[in-house]
């Protein structure tokens, strides 16, 4: 499924700088010492993006024309499996979360340009083994169920290691709130017994922030939240038996000697 338009309706400005100031100030930190072109793929709207820009010799790359328009370093308006640039151009191939968002035939795809391109380094953020199913809605029009901030997998440390399987991890750390993980099976019974519009309270999305388009039909709708008792047992018991983690994972992967000559 092409989610294409789902980006290119999506609020851009509404995602402010002070939201991920932490987030950018640990990337900088991590970001390895001789690293000086960096190509930042998926880059949204520039909030990481344009910081870096202030020390890097940066070039971004987003599908989204929409997102660009925000972007204050050098951009390239492609999606990320199909890049226009030459092998090894980057001292960095950097990512931030883009990969959850891929559909299985970009995916794949999108890996091989990141290796293609990088010239040393791959630094990677996703999200922290977070199951897609904890934020379902359901379409009013379509009735298509999807994960609303179209989140399509998860990852943790292992997962990306396999995707980057000949290159050397040079660190890998969590950070940010914790959140609470959701089990999966009581997820699968939730979204099967119970009402659509109990599944995601407001004190887990805020009223402010539950605007989204669907991908299956590209309706524009607001989500709202009715009470169940049932779903919210469920979710009681979820409190009980699942653990809270750093939202964010970190990885930065580094080329052997081989694969750079």
């Amino acid at each position: 499924m092409d989610n294409k338009n789902v980006y290119e309706n999506f609020d851009w400005a509404s995602f402010k700088y002070e939201d991920l100031k932490p987030k950018v100030e640990e990337i900088l930190n991590a970001i390895p010492s001789d690293v000086e072109s960096i190509l930042d793929i998926g880059c949204g709207n520039g909030i990481i993006t344009n910081v870096l820009g202030e020390k890097y010799n940066v070039t971004a790359v987003d599908r989204s024309k929409e997102a660009l328009k925000f972007v204050e370093t050098k951009k390239i308006n492609a999606s990320a499996d199909k890049i226009p640039l030459t092998d090894n151009s980057f001292d960095m191939v950097f990512s931030s979360e883009l990969l959850e968002h891929l559909p299985n035939n970009v995916l794949e795809g999108a890996i091989t340009e990141i290796k293609r391109l990088s010239k040393k380094y791959i630094f990677i953020t996703v999200p922290n083994a977070e199951n897609p199913n904890k934020l379902l809605i359901k379409c009013p029009s379509c009735h298509y169920i999807f994960n609303s901030p179209n989140h399509l997998r998860s990852f943790n440390i292992k997962k990306l290691e396999t995707l980057f399987d000949e290159y050397k991890l040079l660190k890998s750390f969590t950070f940010g709130k914790k959140v609470r993980y959701y089990n999966n099976l009581i997820s699968i019974i939730k979204k099967n017994v119970t009402p659509s519009a109990s599944w995601i309270p407001y004190f887990w999305v805020d009223k402010a922030k539950r605007n989204s388009t669907c991908p299956s039909c590209e309706h524009q709708f607001e989500y709202s939240y009715k009470f169940n008792v049932l779903t919210a047992a469920l979710d009681t018991l979820n409190v009980l038996i699942s653990p809270k983690k750093p939202y964010w994972l970190f990885a930065i992967f580094e080329k052997n000697n081989k694969l750079s000559t």
